[in-house]
């Protein structure tokens, strides 16, 4: 007999058995009547053990999610291929398998679908049909709360309900090990265990979408703060594509078995009905039976086999310190690491003392910064902040200013204050010996500091700190060096003392003094919040750098008040149309200058000549509009 004719013998023999469970009302005879006349053949779930069912007979159940396990772990013992019919509640289900509203087309496509082998999950002998859950991992397992299918949850109403649960969230020594013998000693809120599609926000956060390769999915839940947590929840839910990295909160295991056990004991749940507690061990049984669906759900359960174990860990806290840490109520902030602590701190210690190349620098970036300046070119004094290294020391004050560590953060203020003088006795004697006195543009623009540039000190503090915790990106202090300017202004300072101009030495230092206070205060909540000083120690520090700040915003403040005014009055001289003597003038390229009284420098443009007399007259009007006396100094540029 040929392969063709054993195919079409064995297909005879197969036989259709339609199962449903006693007393299901949703069952129609029509129905049942239509299932038969289609060649299945309809049995009461109580009849079906007399049925005799053979290996290779396929069996299409139909009833509670009880007891289409019931049937599944049936398949799997005495080998039938299984498919399933969900009810018109089970909506979930319907999606997952691909199938049709109509039953009976629902029942041609199981008729006509070619069996696949599929995996099945067990924790411990309870077969996990969606996703088995340790403990609470919310906002993952929340189709755990909510098995009617029917059931839909907006996003923001699931974020308020993952946040209600952040008061019961605590976190528990737990002991996990893979199939593979593999074991790591961690602490977490809860586990979700899943092998397959299920539509789910873990979904998610899964790179691959392939199930059905003989291994579970794993994910565990410990938020290292209340920031973290709440982190996770804005990926977690909000989150539209497939993440490329797991959260902070969230490690990944992949292994064909899990053992778990806590201390205390969490509590297990399979597809939302408590199993008992932990310890608890889930295991797939690859290929366990063979499976009719549509061909969307074979989609993503291709029966493949993979038995490389896959453990991603590096968000979980792990060794003795941060176990026992973690298990505490969550904080507000996420606590550093031991390593993470150490190796910061080395770093601070060694860039915050005074050395030999730190002082060679600064004089050198000092020259470049004050011949910049009388040159007027941009380029060289940018240059002089790229080489100037004053940034490392005063990020190291912040840090020993916020944790209160008199070593730390006076070795540094000293190093900085080693670095302003030799700044401002280097700018001052370049400012001698040079014959010029002319300011320049460059420098005008380091002698009205407002609270826009604490808003840049400010910006670049936290860019400062973030980056000298984030090797990957440490190059970026180069942006924050020039973007926050430390040398340049000192050099400004250093001129005007060389030049005996104590207003510009004041307004020049008033704008390195405001870069300090804003890197210092900003850096140190950065420091704060990546967790290397708890809060009660921090406060003295935050304190101490609130007050520099606002007694340094008190100038800025008026600076700033001014600026606003000279702004709005230049718009409105701007736009203003003079009519003097039947001429009409406007006012073009505006300047102020302030002094014991206050300086108008711009172009009038005419159409002819104004007389002294018209001269006074546009003076008197546009003292009107300023509503004080102003001194006048204008170029006359005729328009023909």
């Amino acid at each position: 007999m040929g392969s063709g004719e054993e195919k079409q013998s064995i297909k005879e023999q197969q036989r259709r058995f339609f199962v449903y469970e006693a007393d299901d009302e949703t069952l129609t005879q029509e129905l049942l009547n239509s299932f038969s006349e289609s060649g299945w053949t309809p049995i009461d779930g109580r009849r079906f053990h007399s049925a005799k069912v053979r290996e290779g007979d396929c069996v299409a159940v139909y009833g509670s999610l009880n007891y289409i396990k019931t049937m599944i772990i049936s398949a799997e013992r005495e080998s039938f291929t299984i498919g399933i019919l969900p009810t018109p509640k089970q909506r979930r289900l319907q999606r997952l398998l691909g199938l049709p509203d109509d039953p009976a087309e629902a029942m041609e496509i199981l008729a006509a679908a070619q069996p696949k082998p599929l995996d099945l999950l067990y924790a411990g002998k309870n077969l996990v049909f969606y996703n088995a859950l340790v403990g609470e991992a919310p906002p993952l397992a929340f189709h755990n709360a909510f098995m009617n299918d029917d059931l839909e949850q907006n996003k923001l109403e699931l974020f308020f309900e993952a946040m209600a649960r952040l008061r019961d969230l605590r976190k528990v020594r737990a002991d996990v090990t893979t199939a593979k013998g593999q074991s790591f000693e961690t602490a977490l809120t809860g586990v979700l265990v899943f092998n397959r599609e299920s539509s789910t926000f873990a979904s998610n956060l899964l790179q691959d979408s392939s199930y059905n390769d003989g291994q579970l999915r794993a994910f565990l839940i410990s938020p290292l703060s209340i920031v973290s947590y709440i982190h996770h929840l804005f990926v977690t839910i909000y989150a539209r594509f497939r993440q490329q990295s797991l959260p902070d909160s969230v490690g990944l295991v992949k292994s064909q078995s899990l053992s778990i056990q806590c201390d205390p004991p969490l509590n297990v749940a399979v597809d939302g009905v408590d199993i008992g507690t932990t310890p608890v061990e889930f295991q797939v049984h690859p290929k366990a039976v063979r499976f009719c669906a549509a061909e969307g759900f074979w989609e993503h359960n291709h029966p493949t086999q993979n038995d490389k174990e896959t453990l991603r860990i590096d968000h979980l806290p792990q060794g003795d310190e941060a176990v026992d840490y973690a298990r505490k109520r969550l904080p507000f902030l996420t606590h550093a690491s031991e390593q993470e602590y150490r190796e910061l701190f080395a770093a601070l210690r060694q860039e915050g003392r005074l050395t030999g190349t730190f002082m060679m620098l600064m004089i050198l970036s000092t020259l470049l910064a004050t011949v910049g300046l009388f040159l007027n070119s941009a380029s060289v004094v940018i240059g002089a902040m790229l080489l100037a290294p004053l940034m490392q020391p005063i990020v190291t004050f912040s840090m020993g200013m916020l944790r209160w560590d008199a070593s730390l953060a006076y070795g540094s203020l000293r190093t900085v204050a080693a670095g302003v003088g030799l700044v401002l006795v280097s700018a001052m004697s370049v400012a001698w010996l040079l014959p010029f006195r002319e300011v320049t543009s460059e420098m005008a623009g380091r002698l009205h500091p407002t609270l826009l540039d604490l808003m840049v000190a400010v910006v670049s503090g936290i860019a400062a700190a973030y980056a000298k915790n984030n090797p990957k990106i440490s190059g970026s202090l180069v942006g924050v060096a020039i973007a926050v300017a430390l040398v340049p202004p000192l050099s400004m300072a250093g001129i005007g003392l060389g030049w005996g101009n104590l207003p510009m030495f004041y307004h020049a230092l008033l704008l390195f003094l405001t870069n300090f206070a804003g890197i210092v205060l900003a850096a140190a909540l950065v420091f704060m919040l990546m967790g290397f000083s708890p809060l009660y120690r921090a406060k003295k520090g935050l304190t101490f750098g609130i007050i520099i700040v606002a007694l340094v915003a008190v100038p800025l403040t008026l600076s700033f008040r001014q600026m606003a005014r000279d702004a709005e009055l230049i718009h409105r001289l701007e736009t203003h149309r003079f009519l003097i003597g039947g001429k009409e003038a406007r006012i073009d390229r505006l300047e102020m200058r302030h002094g014991k009284m206050d300086r108008l420098i711009c172009d009038l443009v005419v159409s002819s000549p104004l007389n002294s007399s018209e001269v006074h007259q546009l003076k008197q009007e546009i003292d009107t509009l300023a509503g004080e006396p102003l001194q006048l100094e204008f170029v006359q540029r005729i328009r023909l």
